[in-house]
């Protein structure tokens, strides 16, 4: 079973890393097998405004963006993307981010032009397709006209969270629910 520990928050109050809420859980008969980081992967992606969007001068089908990250100065990407336009925000990998995919993102060229980072599918970041339209689950994962720009794009995604994964055995139906888990965590402390 897994849990959020979010979640768990909302009915525990919790004034210890994750390790030790999983070793006090594990200490108090409900073993906890595994920590699952749900942004894992997502370190160094935040989110973007494209400012600027403009036709690769050496290319048909590459676009030059100018993207706003929340730094003093526009970050230049290029992307092949077909669906993205001026003023969208987008998820964007800086220099130096290790995707969940397995892609790792450094400063280069695409055709002469200097591409300092890149802009993410929903695929690149390993979010779940099935609920996303079509023209998303292939294309830049656009992010709604008011998200703020800079921010870590796990966060406004609800994945800077921590997952406990709970060992149980189908005789400890006592702990198979967060009310549960909140009353074996409890009765431990005391």
């Amino acid at each position: 079973m897994q849990v959020s520990t979010k979640w768990l928050k909302d009915y525990i109050d919790i004034d210890c890393s994750v390790e030790e809420l999983a070793e006090k859980f594990t200490g108090a008969g409900i073993p906890v097998e595994n920590i699952i980081k749900a942004g894992e992967g997502l370190e160094k992606v935040v989110t973007g405004r494209i400012e600027e969007l403009k036709k690769h001068e050496d290319s048909d089908h590459l676009l030059v963006c100018q993207m706003n990250v929340g730094d003093p100065e526009l970050l230049q990407i290029v992307t092949g993307a077909p669906n993205v336009k001026q003023g969208q925000v987008v998820p964007v990998a800086l220099v130096g981010a290790h995707l969940p995919n397995g892609q790792k993102i450094s400063k280069g060229k695409m055709r002469g032009v200097a591409s300092n980072g890149m802009l993410c599918s929903a695929g690149e970041l390993k979010l779940d397709l099935e609920n996303l339209p079509e023209e998303q689950k292939n294309g830049i994962y656009i992010l709604p006209d008011d998200t703020p720009v800079g921010v870590p794009v796990a966060e406004v995604l609800g994945l800077d969270d921590d997952i406990l994964e709970f060992e149980l055995t189908a005789n400890r139906g006592d702990c198979f629910s967060v009310f549960g888990l909140r009353k074996k965590f409890r009765t431990s402390r005391r």
